[in-house]
């Protein structure tokens, strides 16, 4: 009788730790708002380099380098790719229904978690675009 006891609550332990309950619609609708906050203070970064890659155009820096041309053009382009960024956060907020409510709480869960994809894009498009411009931002010394 022992042995089986012992076999038995064994069993019934590793049943329990096996099973992984899924998160469910409002874990992850949280989830997703943590992120949208995050990147509502990344998106002030996204805009102040923007204004400092518009400045280092406007002063005059890129003529100074010997490949001026080639300069402005990479400068152009990361400002084009910052404001698309903010766009597409912008974007994001205008068609998130913060409130969604599916006929099944499946319905809500699979709602959010396809937001949770769109915002995670949001964040990598922030992530690389910040990361390129504040390394053109640092060799021209802006602060």
């Amino acid at each position: 009788m022992n042995r089986l006891n012992i076999a038995l609550f064994s069993l019934v332990a590793v049943l329990l730790f096996s099973c992984k309950a899924e998160p469910d619609s409002k874990a992850i609708r949280k989830e997703v708002l943590n992120i949208h906050d995050k990147l509502m203070i990344d998106g002030e970064k996204v805009m102040k380099n923007k204004m400092k890659l518009d400045q280092i155009l406007i002063s005059g820096q890129v003529k100074l380098a010997q490949d001026s041309t080639l300069q402005r053009h990479k400068i152009n382009d990361l400002i084009t790719r910052l404001n698309a960024a903010d766009e597409k956060m912008m974007d994001w907020m205008h068609f998130f229904k913060d409130d969604f409510k599916g006929k099944t709480e499946q319905d809500d869960l699979d709602y959010y978690k396809a937001e949770m994809v769109k915002i995670r894009a949001v964040e990598d498009g922030y992530i690389k675009v910040t990361r390129e411009s504040d390394s053109l931002i640092k060799t021209y010394h802006v602060k």
